[in-house]
C-alpha cells in the first residue's frame, strides 16, 4: 500500500498561528469546489512540545456537523445557535445532530488527551 494520495487528491500540510488563518484557507478550498478530509492535527502545547492527533476516526458526517456548529456559533460563548437550527440546516433530527457532535467531540477529546499523555513528561 502506497502513502501517495490518489491522482485526484493531494496532501497539504499547514502551519498556522491562529484558527482564523485555517478558516481562510479552508474557505478558499471550498470556494474552489474542493473538499478537505483532515487526517491529523498537530497542536503546539504551552509546555513547548507538539502533539500529533489522528483525526481519521471522525466521520465525514461528524465533520460536517462540527464545521457547521463552529461556523454557526454553537461553540461560541455565549452560544449563538442551538441544536434545532443545526438540525434544520443539516435536514436531520435534533437528536441526530446532538449524537454526531457528541461522538465527534468524544473522539477528538480522547485523541488529544491520549496524545498529550504520551507527549507530556512524567511528573511526580
Amino acid at each position: 500500500m502506497s502513502d501517495s494520495p490518489p491522482s485526484d487528491r493531494f496532501r497539504v500540510t499547514m502551519v498556522v498561528s491562529d484558527i482564523d488563518s485555517t478558516r481562510e484557507v479552508l474557505s478558499c478550498i471550498d470556494d474552489a469546489g474542493g473538499t478537505v478530509q483532515p487526517e491529523t492535527l498537530e497542536v503546539d502545547e504551552p509546555r513547548g512540545g507538539t502533539v500529533r492527533v489522528d483525526l481519521s476516526e471522525v466521520t465525514p458526517k461528524q465533520w460536517e456537523a462540527l464545521e457547521l456548529a463552529l461556523d454557526a456559533g454553537y461553540y461560541a460563548s455565549p452560544r449563538t445557535v442551538g441544536l434545532s437550527e443545526l438540525a434544520d440546516e443539516l435536514s436531520i433530527s435534533k437528536s441526530a445532530v446532538s449524537q454526531r457532535l457528541r461522538a465527534a467531540e468524544s473522539t477528538l477529546v480522547q485523541a488529544v488527551v491520549a496524545a498529550t499523555r504520551v507527549a507530556a513528561p512524567e511528573t511526580g
